[in-house]
């Protein structure tokens, strides 16, 4: 089998923010799937048959409207993009708000923690690793949440790190989706690397592929906490079904959106018959914290 090709594209910023956040939301739009942040900008990384090439040169024109913007591009193989990925990959480390190590995010090739939750995940070519901000928020949102026996949705699970995070600390039930088949059996795959949930059944923990009108499928009132760290109109346009799903005195956490846009995420919230509980912040993106009246 002929090995894929990949588009890398070292991306550098001046000033850096909020130039790399926007980079980053708008080729992951155009196929680029995997994303290595540096002080001064990001290298994108996609496979050639999934990058629309010129949607992102279009992408990086509105970029320098704001900001000074150079752009070194390369293709690599796949075998050799992953061991050169591998070899600079660093694993995350999400504090507690006391600033105690809480949980560490790590691909199988780090050593595991001397303290605090171990979480192991192979990301292959899927969105969540920690190392975006979105992600590192939503993971401490988990965190702080009451897993222990809850039923937790997943929506736009990506590698399943947060549906990891939550079955690790007990939830009942995990059910995560994701539009991309490749993603799925990724998330499946990393449940296998964590000993504690591993022999889990489907019953447990779920992923499955597809879109938010599986939703519709589901029953209402089901869910205790549902995440969705997804683009800001998707996570719009399915909040009507995250209200139906959730639990009286449930708990939504959302994320995939940048601070500028917490005003009109705060109207489809409230739009809902939800309230927002409150608002968390990283390198520019939110993570908003909101709830179902009992």
């Amino acid at each position: 089998m002929t090995p894929k090709t990949f588009h890398s594209w070292a991306l550098t910023f001046e000033p850096v923010l909020p130039a790399k956040e926007v980079a980053v939301a708008y080729l992951s739009e155009c196929g680029f799937s995997m994303f290595e942040p540096h002080d001064k900008g990001v290298v994108a990384h996609g496979a050639t048959e999934e990058v629309d090439v010129d949607q992102a040169e279009a992408c990086l024109e509105e970029i320098r409207a704001f900001a000074d913007l150079t752009c070194v591009k390369t293709l690599a193989k796949q075998e050799n993009w992953n061991a050169q990925w591998e070899s600079s990959y660093p694993l995350v480390e999400v504090f507690s708000a006391a600033g105690e190590m809480a949980c560490t995010i790590r691909a199988p090739f780090h050593d595991a923690p001397a303290k605090g939750m171990d979480v192991v995940v192979a990301p292959q070519m899927s969105f969540g690793t920690g190392h975006h901000a979105t992600t590192h928020l939503m993971t401490e949102a988990v965190l702080e949440e009451r897993c222990e026996g809850a039923k937790v949705l997943d929506m736009g699970c990506g590698t399943g790190v947060l549906a990891l995070v939550a079955a690790i600390r007990g939830a009942h039930q995990v059910h995560g989706i994701d539009i991309e088949a490749d993603a799925v059996q990724n998330a499946k795959d990393n449940v296998l690397l964590n000993p504690t949930i591993a022999h889990l059944g489907a019953d447990r923990l779920h992923f499955e592929a597809g879109d938010g009108r599986l939703l519709d499928e589901m029953l209402s009132g089901h869910w205790d906490v549902v995440l969705a760290n997804i683009h800001k109109n998707v996570l719009t346009g399915d909040m009507p079904r995250y209200a139906k799903l959730m639990t009286p005195g449930g708990r939504l956490y959302l994320s995939g959106f940048f601070e500028g846009d917490a005003p009109a995420m705060k109207h489809a919230v409230e739009s809902s018959g939800l309230v927002v509980l409150k608002l968390m912040a990283r390198e520019g993106w939110a993570c908003m914290h909101c709830g179902k009246p009992s």
